[in-house]
């Protein structure tokens, strides 16, 4: 189709839409702001327009004041073939059907569009996609060289800012090879998507230099920007990238997911999921046990025994009131539980406590099953009660523990057959193989897509921590069809919040920019000075502006769920007692192999000043 000559300015749909005549102007100096009416786009400085004389500062005038047309937009014929659709298309003054996004583009249709008056489908689309906006030869900001609109919609080309092969009209430079659609010639420098992101977004013509020292992805469809130089929209504040194509085409089908009513007989319903991350004071295996219907809690809580005698301790353990727990002037004081090694508050209810030492459990901790199946994965796990200051590490969360361990092995038949041993917090041993996460969430629904558990068969990246999850890693990843997100099981179980010494707030978890408002520079974490990668999850506290990476730069928390304090400790190294505590004193080397133990667990003797490693591997 050849490109149409300007008509006589089409005065019936203008008169629709204001009342007075208009008049041109060849070299309208535009001001800031200045838009057509026609399509919608910003003037140049200089621009051929038509406006209003009726120019004012008065409410009424304001309308008048701000309407102009480009030339070409005046000049639009009232009917027209457009190679998108098989029928000839009417000008209207403004969008006329309920859907109203251009079938071409997909840009929101504003002032003039053309439709088609013989469909049911409510074909209409915007004047940019029909002819070009201003003069046929053009000087964009985007490109050096003079570009040439090209009408007959027949020639292939492949466009050089959304890479689409097409042959709808088009620019092209003589002088080089670049080419680009009208659609994307006309893009609007700033596009509103309540859809996509809760900022206006910002049309950069390639990925600009400060974003470029991290990989960068579209949050659209997730895949990476390859080409620093593509077009993209993106938000400067929560460092939000996408392609304009996506940025201006209706949402793919996965964002607008809604379960069958026979899907929802198949999986749970969301409220009933385990959501992460859990509250400040709440537990893990409380949550779990709450969520679930674990039969051997549900029956010991209706009527729990007074006196009971626990596979794990020599001596028989009492039944407590929780109102026993003790506080002072200053803070509350909270005993820890020797199975779970969390703390025990009143919400927990009746506890177990020993006459003759400080062996402590929760009541749902003391009726914990020996040996169980994993809700997860459907192994079987054995408890087992290790010395006091016997440290181990969690398979899941990576969490350090004295409490009692569940210890299980997995066989797996990838390749050929191994196993897999495993070593559980009894929280993690009950973690349900479906979870919700607040940092994963889609616009159908609430409270995020379930997070299925799983071993991973291949590498995939976590979207936390952006670290590959190996093949045998304790991991979740999205029921969804087509959404790739993946999260360790340890990032998936990250606090909310943590404190942190060099701070007098606490640390919140940050999960993406929007967290944090009016921060335009980079993060850079606190720890080793490196710059945070914001693609992935790290901690802030918006008050001191201070930023820690997710993992490796916390490791002061290592042992906040080691149980310390054990007492009368025997060992061959020593003639006395020692205590089992985290040294918090510099200058204290291990009697063993004379490292440094600073921040450490060890075993101590106070009188003779004598440190040794708690966990023997440290010595090696």
């Amino acid at each position: 189709m050849s490109y149409l000559p300007p008509m006589m300015i089409a005065s019936d749909v203008i008169g629709r839409v204001h009342d007075h005549q208009l008049i041109k102007k060849e070299d309208y100096h535009a001001r800031e702001g200045d838009l057509c009416y026609g399509c919608g786009l910003l003037l140049d400085e200089s621009s051929s327009v038509y406006h209003c004389p009726h120019l004012g500062t008065n409410d009424e005038e304001y309308n008048c004041a701000t309407f102009f047309l480009h030339k070409a937009c005046a000049h639009l014929p009232t009917m027209l073939k457009h190679p998108n659709h098989h029928h000839r298309l009417t000008l209207s003054h403004r969008p006329l059907f309920f859907k109203d996004k251009c079938n071409v583009c997909g840009i929101k249709l504003t002032g003039f569009t053309y439709y088609c008056r013989s469909c049911k489908d409510e074909f209409q689309i915007c004047v940019a996609c029909v002819i070009p906006i201003k003069t046929i030869d053009i000087r964009p900001p985007y490109h050096p060289h003079k570009l040439s609109f090209q009408a007959n919609g027949q020639a292939t080309f492949r466009c050089d800012a959304c890479h689409e092969v097409d042959t709808d009209f088009s620019y092209m430079c003589n002088t080089c090879s670049f080419w680009i659609h009208l659609k994307c010639s006309n893009l609007r420098r700033s596009l509103v998507s309540d859809i996509y992101h809760k900022h206006p977004l910002r049309l950069a013509y390639s990925l600009p230099e400060i974003y470029r020292r991290f990989q960068q992805s579209c949050r659209i469809c997730n895949e990476v920007l390859q080409d620093p130089s593509d077009w993209i929209y993106y938000c400067q504040d929560c460092r939000f990238f996408a392609h304009i194509k996506c940025a201006t085409s209706p949402p793919p089908y996965y964002f607008d997911i809604v379960y069958t009513s026979q899907e929802d007989s198949v999986h749970k319903s969301l409220s009933d999921l385990v959501h992460l991350p859990l509250p400040d004071d709440e537990s893990l295996l409380r949550h779990c046990i709450q969520k679930g219907s674990f039969s051997w809690w549900k029956d010991a809580a209706l009527t729990p025994p007074d006196h009971i005698h626990h596979w794990s301790h020599e001596h028989p353990l009492s039944l407590k009131n929780p109102s026993v727990v003790g506080t002072t002037s200053e803070e509350e004081i909270l005993p820890i539980c020797n199975g779970c090694t969390e703390s025990i508050t009143i919400k927990d209810g009746p506890f177990y406590e020993c006459g003759e030492c400080e062996y402590i459990l929760h009541g749902y901790c003391a009726h914990f099953p020996k040996e169980m199946s994993d809700p997860g994965l459907g192994r079987k796990h054995v408890a087992i009660q290790l010395n006091v200051h016997d440290i181990w590490s969690c398979n899941r969360c990576k969490g350090f523990r004295n409490g009692i361990q569940m210890r299980g092995r997995y066989e797996t038949s990838w390749g050929k057959i191994s196993t897999v041993d495993t070593n559980l917090d009894s929280g993690c041993a009950v973690l349900p193989k479906m979870i919700t996460h607040k940092a994963h969430q889609h616009k159908t629904r609430p409270y995020g897509f379930g997070l299925e558990h799983c071993f991973i068969e291949s590498f995939f990246t976590c979207s936390a921590c952006g670290q590959y999850i190996k093949q045998f890693d304790a991991s979740y990843m999205c029921e969804a069809d087509r959404c790739l997100t993946y999260l360790h099981t340890e990032c998936a179980l990250k606090p909310l919040r943590v404190t942190h010494r060099w701070d007098p707030h606490p640390l919140h978890l940050t999960t993406s920019l929007e967290e944090v408002t009016d921060h335009p520079h980079e993060f850079h974490c606190e720890f080793c000075s490196e710059e945070i990668d914001t693609n992935y999850w790290f901690y802030h506290c918006s008050v001191c502006d201070l930023s820690f990476h997710l993992k490796g730069c916390m490791d002061l928390f290592l042992y906040s769920k080691v149980k310390f304090g054990a007492t009368n400790i025997k060992l061959d190294a020593h003639h006395h007692g020692l205590t089992f505590v985290l040294n918090k004193k510099k200058g204290q080397p291990c009697h063993r192999c004379h490292k440094d133990t600073f921040r450490m667990p060890v075993l101590q003797c106070a009188p003779c000043k004598f440190v040794q490693h708690a966990q023997p591997e440290l010595c090696s």
